[in-house]
């Protein structure tokens, strides 16, 4: 992401997170209050609440955006841009796609991951990072950046986040129905998904350097 790298489909991705308001346990909350009623004590009742203020968040997130990139995310949505597609080499064509029970199963598995991992991604409290990294380009946000940037509008994180979400189901529904087409398609939707994220996040005002004229003479290896 030197930065700590983690690829999230076709383009390299950094950490990226948010911090959400924490949360509270409503079922507790909730039992608290019912056994006050009917102990007939508004007071009692008034105490619970006041405890039930005190309770543990329902969330404990301990891995960091960026440990869900590297080790859900990430291995899951390439596993699915591997599975399918065109390849064209010297020896011919191929092209790929599941084409046994087992492999359409392995897929899903990968799907399931990513879809649930959206989920994931939104936990009130998730840090970006362990270790805050600089910016490794122009235009590119460190962890810290991406941290404040997150904490800021943690509605438009969660929105990009359903748009993963979305364009993993339809993943999962494509694997369901063992189409490779509709497969495909959902692939270039998600790498969409995936790229919106990023370059609102985390490469918002990256700078591409222009393309030479003309290419280079190719130079043999020694």
């Amino acid at each position: 992401m030197g930065i700590p790298v983690m690829r999230f489909g076709r383009v390299a991705a950094r950490a990226r997170g948010t911090a959400l308001c924490g949360a509270r346990s409503g079922g507790a909350l909730a039992l608290a209050l019912l056994l006050g009623a009917c102990h007939g004590s508004n007071g009692m009742a008034a105490g619970a609440e006041a405890d039930a203020q005190h309770l543990p968040s329902a969330y404990l997130p301990t891995a960091t955006l960026q440990e869900l990139m590297q080790v859900e995310i990430d291995p899951a949505a390439d596993f699915i841009w591997g599975s399918v597609g065109t390849i064209v080499t010297r020896d011919g064509t191929d092209e790929r796609q599941p084409r046994t029970a087992a492999a359409w199963s392995e897929l899903r598995d990968h799907a399931l991951v990513l879809v649930e991992a959206t989920n994931l991604l939104v936990v009130p409290g998730r840090r970006v990072a362990r270790r805050d990294f600089p910016p490794d380009a122009p235009g590119v946000l460190g962890a810290s950046d991406i941290q404040r940037q997150l904490d800021g509008s943690p509605a438009a994180f969660a929105a990009y986040a359903g748009s993963l979400r979305v364009a993993g189901l339809a993943v999962l529904q494509a694997v369901d129905q063992q189409d490779a087409a509709a497969l495909a398609r959902a692939g270039e939707a998600l790498d969409d998904a995936c790229e919106a994220c990023h370059r609102a996040n985390w490469y918002p005002h990256q700078i591409i350097p222009a393309l030479p004229a003309t290419p280079a003479p190719f130079q043999p290896a020694p």
